[in-house]
Protein backbone atom coordinates (compact mmCIF):
# COMPACT_ATOMS: atom_id res chain seq x y z
CA UNK A 1 0.00 0.00 0.00
CA UNK A 2 1.27 3.38 -0.88
CA UNK A 3 1.99 5.89 1.97
CA UNK A 4 1.60 9.45 1.19
CA UNK A 5 4.10 11.86 2.74
CA UNK A 6 2.82 15.62 3.47
CA UNK A 7 4.76 17.12 0.73
CA UNK A 8 3.71 14.12 -2.12
CA UNK A 9 -0.18 15.20 -0.81
CA UNK A 10 0.42 18.37 -0.88
CA UNK A 11 1.94 18.47 -4.34
CA UNK A 12 -0.53 16.03 -5.23
CA UNK A 13 -3.44 18.73 -4.40
CA UNK A 14 -2.17 21.30 -6.14
CA UNK A 15 -3.54 19.00 -9.17
CA UNK A 16 -6.80 20.18 -10.52
CA UNK A 17 -7.97 17.32 -11.15
CA UNK A 18 -7.26 16.09 -7.49
CA UNK A 19 -10.43 16.03 -5.39
CA UNK A 20 -8.73 15.14 -2.41
CA UNK A 21 -5.75 13.01 -1.10
CA UNK A 22 -5.64 11.11 1.73
CA UNK A 23 -2.19 9.37 3.51
CA UNK A 24 -2.84 6.32 1.64
CA UNK A 25 -5.29 7.21 -1.39
CA UNK A 26 -5.71 9.49 -3.72
CA UNK A 27 -9.38 10.74 -5.09
CA UNK A 28 -9.91 12.01 -8.05
CA UNK A 29 -12.88 14.81 -9.79
CA UNK A 30 -15.47 14.03 -11.79
CA UNK A 31 -13.26 15.76 -14.69
CA UNK A 32 -10.75 13.47 -14.37
CA UNK A 33 -12.47 10.31 -14.72
CA UNK A 34 -14.65 11.60 -17.93
CA UNK A 35 -10.82 12.80 -19.76
CA UNK A 36 -9.44 9.24 -18.28
CA UNK A 37 -11.62 7.46 -19.85
CA UNK A 38 -12.33 8.77 -22.93
CA UNK A 39 -8.23 9.24 -23.71
CA UNK A 40 -8.63 5.53 -22.35
CA UNK A 41 -11.02 4.27 -25.28
CA UNK A 42 -9.40 5.97 -27.73
CA UNK A 43 -6.51 3.71 -27.18
CA UNK A 44 -3.92 5.60 -24.60
CA UNK A 45 -1.97 4.14 -22.16
CA UNK A 46 -3.44 4.46 -18.45
CA UNK A 47 0.33 5.93 -18.03
CA UNK A 48 0.43 8.03 -20.47
CA UNK A 49 -3.35 9.84 -19.66
CA UNK A 50 -1.74 10.32 -15.63
CA UNK A 51 1.55 11.68 -17.48
CA UNK A 52 -0.81 14.37 -19.53
CA UNK A 53 -2.56 15.22 -16.86
CA UNK A 54 0.04 16.37 -14.88
CA UNK A 55 0.91 13.44 -12.51
CA UNK A 56 4.09 12.61 -11.42
CA UNK A 57 4.18 8.73 -12.19
CA UNK A 58 6.34 7.98 -9.58
CA UNK A 59 3.57 8.72 -6.94
CA UNK A 60 1.53 5.99 -8.88
CA UNK A 61 2.34 2.07 -8.21
CA UNK A 62 1.20 -0.28 -11.28
CA UNK A 63 -1.63 -1.93 -8.89
CA UNK A 64 -2.68 1.86 -8.05
CA UNK A 65 -3.10 2.13 -12.06
CA UNK A 66 -5.16 -0.74 -12.78
CA UNK A 67 -7.27 0.16 -9.72
CA UNK A 68 -8.36 3.10 -11.63
CA UNK A 69 -8.77 1.51 -14.99
CA UNK A 70 -11.07 -1.03 -13.28
CA UNK A 71 -13.41 1.56 -11.58
CA UNK A 72 -13.83 3.40 -14.09
CA UNK A 73 -14.84 0.25 -16.36
CA UNK A 74 -17.29 -0.86 -13.61
CA UNK A 75 -18.96 2.63 -13.89
CA UNK A 76 -19.48 2.87 -17.24
CA UNK A 77 -20.26 -0.70 -17.99
CA UNK A 78 -22.97 -0.58 -15.15
CA UNK A 79 -24.25 2.98 -16.85
CA UNK A 80 -23.64 4.58 -14.18
CA UNK A 81 -22.04 8.38 -13.88
CA UNK A 82 -18.66 9.36 -12.83
CA UNK A 83 -18.39 11.45 -9.56
CA UNK A 84 -16.27 13.47 -7.43
CA UNK A 85 -14.10 11.46 -5.36
CA UNK A 86 -15.15 8.35 -4.29
CA UNK A 87 -18.86 7.37 -3.77
CA UNK A 88 -19.13 3.87 -2.64
CA UNK A 89 -22.86 3.06 -3.04
CA UNK A 90 -23.61 2.37 1.02
CA UNK A 91 -25.98 -0.39 1.44
CA UNK A 92 -28.37 -0.44 4.48
CA UNK A 93 -27.57 -2.76 7.22
CA UNK A 94 -30.14 -5.08 7.16
CA UNK A 95 -30.47 -6.80 10.63
CA UNK A 96 -31.59 -10.21 10.96
CA UNK A 97 -33.41 -10.82 14.13
CA UNK A 98 -31.95 -14.34 15.92
CA UNK A 99 -33.73 -17.37 15.83
CA UNK A 100 -36.42 -18.00 18.12
CA UNK A 101 -35.73 -21.49 19.42
CA UNK A 102 -37.43 -21.28 22.45
CA UNK A 103 -39.99 -24.18 23.57
CA UNK A 104 -42.71 -22.28 23.11
CA UNK A 105 -42.60 -21.57 19.32
CA UNK A 106 -40.69 -25.11 18.59
CA UNK A 107 -44.39 -26.44 19.77
CA UNK A 108 -46.41 -23.71 17.68
CA UNK A 109 -44.55 -25.28 14.27
CA UNK A 110 -44.76 -28.66 15.46
CA UNK A 111 -48.80 -28.00 16.13
CA UNK A 112 -49.01 -26.05 12.64
CA UNK A 113 -46.97 -29.22 11.20
CA UNK A 114 -49.48 -32.07 12.44
CA UNK A 115 -52.57 -29.33 11.54
CA UNK A 116 -51.30 -28.94 8.14
CA UNK A 117 -50.97 -32.67 7.28
CA UNK A 118 -54.70 -33.53 8.85
CA UNK A 119 -55.25 -31.02 6.35
CA UNK A 120 -54.00 -32.84 3.49
CA UNK A 121 -54.98 -36.19 4.75
CA UNK A 122 -58.40 -34.33 4.62
CA UNK A 123 -57.90 -33.35 0.94
CA UNK A 124 -56.98 -36.41 -0.15
CA UNK A 125 -59.95 -38.21 1.18
CA UNK A 126 -62.55 -35.50 -0.10
CA UNK A 127 -60.04 -35.90 -3.57
CA UNK A 128 -60.75 -39.56 -3.72
CA UNK A 129 -64.27 -39.68 -3.45
CA UNK A 130 -65.34 -37.38 -6.02
CA UNK A 131 -63.50 -39.24 -8.56
CA UNK A 132 -65.16 -42.74 -7.25
CA UNK A 133 -68.38 -43.63 -9.57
Amino acid sequence: MVKYTKKQQKELEKNPYTYKVTDNRIFFTKEFKQIFWIKYNAGMSPRTILKELDYDLSYFNQNQIDNIVQHLRKKSIAGEQFTEGYSKERRPNIKIPPPDNSPQTIQQMQNEINYLRQEVEFLKKVSGQERAP
